[in-house]
């Protein structure tokens, strides 16, 4: 398993940043760890198209098959889905570099603990439609548009069953996540990693790590307007937040705040310690395995 191990800590790194950085192209698919999958392209409601890919529920291939899939590097899992039973499903949107290609290890992680998953690029990102942005912009307003498209679609895949989908997102990720499973019913639990109170104030706190840098917003709509500060009052799906004791980008006073205000009957903290933002020191790396454990634990209670 020393290529897996490599790969996973190339994974790891890649998780740092403050803005977007997107990356076009893929550096693997979903096939060198084995694991089944079918791509799709994704239209949304202003006509852009995304590109996602979609794991049904599977079983965990052994360490000497996935070993066999990653040299082979070109070998396809075959698609061959034991019932068309629906399940529980998993849309896990990236945060705001690279692209889909690094969120194997979690896809991988749910679509073998009993779950559908998705994951799907934002416009300009992997091989999503072409989409100018100005990597000193924290966030875009489309991103939310594409969000939206990826929920719609993944209800109509036979084997999802509409009434459990739960979404997983980190840093910006996690508030896109939040934002989108606030105002949509569809939507019944949300895991974040290293969610903010809202950007205004994230902003202030990203200038005094980076005084020379600038981060920029939509000027067009506020982006605000979706924040936990701004919704805390009506949100009321079970949620669970997962933060780094030691992350400086998004500090754990923000978990903290939103879970005190939220209306959920259903809030949980993690607070790894030791972990930092991203990078291999991200709380999904520094604990993988209580890190699987505890989030399919979340939503084998709440989906």
């Amino acid at each position: 398993m020393k290529k897996g191990i490599i790969l996973l800590i190339i994974i790891c790194i890649h998780f740092e940043g403050y803005c977007l950085k997107p990356e076009v192209g893929y550096r693997w698919k979903p096939n060198i760890w084995g694991l089944m999958f079918t791509e799709y392209d994704i239209v949304t409601t202003d006509n852009y198209r995304l590109k996602a890919w979609f794991y049904p529920k599977q079983k965990a291939l052994s360490k000497d098959s996935i070993q066999y899939y990653l040299e082979a590097k070109t070998m396809i899992r075959p698609y061959k889905i034991e019932t068309t039973a629906k399940h529980p499903t998993i849309v896990i949107c990236n945060g705001d570099s690279g692209n889909m290609s690094y969120l194997l290890n979690f896809a991988k992680a749910f679509s073998t603990n009993g779950y559908n998953v998705l994951t799907f690029d934002w416009r300009g990102f992997g091989e999503s439609q072409t989409f100018p942005i100005d990597t000193n912009y924290l966030v875009y307003n489309e991103f939310l548009t594409d969000f939206d498209a990826a929920i719609e679609f993944v209800k109509t895949l036979p084997t999802v069953d509409t009434a459990q989908i739960g979404v997983y997102g980190f840093s910006t990720g996690a508030f896109l996540s939040y934002a989108t499973a606030c105002k949509r019913k569809d939507i019944k639990a949300i895991i974040a990693r290293g969610l903010f109170t809202d950007y205004k104030s994230i902003i202030q706190h990203l200038k005094t790590i980076k005084p020379h840098d600038t981060f920029l917003l939509p000027t067009e709509k506020d982006i605000d307007e979706h924040s936990p500060r701004k919704t805390w009052h009506r949100f009321s799906k079970p949620i669970f937040l997962i933060v780094g004791e030691n992350d400086d980008i998004t500090p754990k006073d923000n978990s903290v705040e939103i879970l005190r205000n939220v209306n959920s009957m259903v809030r949980e903290l993690w607070i790894v310690k030791d972990a930092e933002h991203g990078g291999a020191k991200s709380p999904e790396f520094v604990n993988l395995p209580m890190f699987i454990k505890r989030t399919t634990r979340f939503f084998n209670e709440n989906l």
